[in-house]
């Protein structure tokens, strides 16, 4: 038998039998993993409000040569970010959070700094008194981080497909696949393509450069909306399914 801790996250739980629980965790030393937490419906003293997302654990485990489910030993609260469940938008942004980082992280994958992304962000949640238009930047940044961290951020400096530079193009067009920016001679025959405005592309540049963004680019809502959509195609690219939590994001206006 051999025995594991790591800072996790919650991104699922589920009933096993009549007592137990299966916690997926995300661990900042382990990536993704599953492990049951025994008794956990009928004892209120085992993992005494530690099985909940938006929580920050210190979670120790076991594991047993060729069986795959983990057993959970034990599991403390570390933070548990005061705030964001009392907030409609805050705990929409969070838990649409959760779950694309359930859908897009691998077991047995590195993901230190997905796990880094996920906790910066429910702490900038619990400390800030946002905005519509901060929170739509604050979620923007986490998206293309993520992309970034999963190698699949889009082309914003120049072309996606031959390199040439961004300051070169008389106009912008951005790949229908995700891709980011594709210059004319890249385009392939009959390939569907956006026009992207100057001013969306300086917004996807502010958001992964975690730069002040101008009131100017705040609140030109074209350029919000095309930025929006190159997010949204890369990320299409790295997830096998609609997100439950994204409808509450889009009827809040935050995507």
């Amino acid at each position: 038998m051999n025995h594991h801790q790591t800072q996790a996250f919650v991104l699922r739980t589920t009933d096993y039998g009549e007592r137990d629980i299966i916690v997926t965790f995300l661990g900042r030393d382990t990536g993704r993993f599953s492990a049951i937490a025994r008794s956990a419906k009928t004892s209120r003293k085992r993992f005494p409000g530690s099985l909940q997302p938006l929580r920050r654990l210190n979670a120790s485990f076991t594991t047993r040569a060729r069986n795959d489910l983990a057993t959970l030993t034990d599991a403390q609260v570390i933070t548990d970010y005061p705030g964001i469940e009392l907030d409609l938008e805050k705990i929409s942004i969070a838990s649409y959070a959760t779950e694309i980082v359930r859908e897009t992280c691998r077991e047995g994958d590195e993901a230190s700094e997905v796990f880094d992304l996920l906790e910066e962000l429910f702490s900038q949640l619990s400390s800030n008194s946002a905005t519509l238009s901060e929170s739509r930047t604050l979620l923007c940044r986490f998206e293309l981080h993520l992309l970034e961290a999963h190698g699949a951020m889009p082309s914003l400096d120049g072309c996606a497909r031959c390199g040439l530079a961004a300051n070169t193009l008389q106009k912008f067009m951005a790949s229908r696949l995700g891709e980011g920016l594709i210059c004319p001679d890249c385009r392939r025959q009959g390939e569907p393509l956006g026009l992207l405005a100057p001013n969306a592309l300086r917004l996807l540049h502010a958001y992964i450069n975690d730069d002040i963004i101008s009131d100017d680019l705040l609140t030109d809502e074209p350029a919000r909306s095309q930025a929006r959509r190159v997010i949204d195609t890369s990320l299409a690219q790295i997830l096998e399914r609609e997100l439950k939590s994204r409808s509450m994001l889009t009827m809040l206006g935050l995507a």
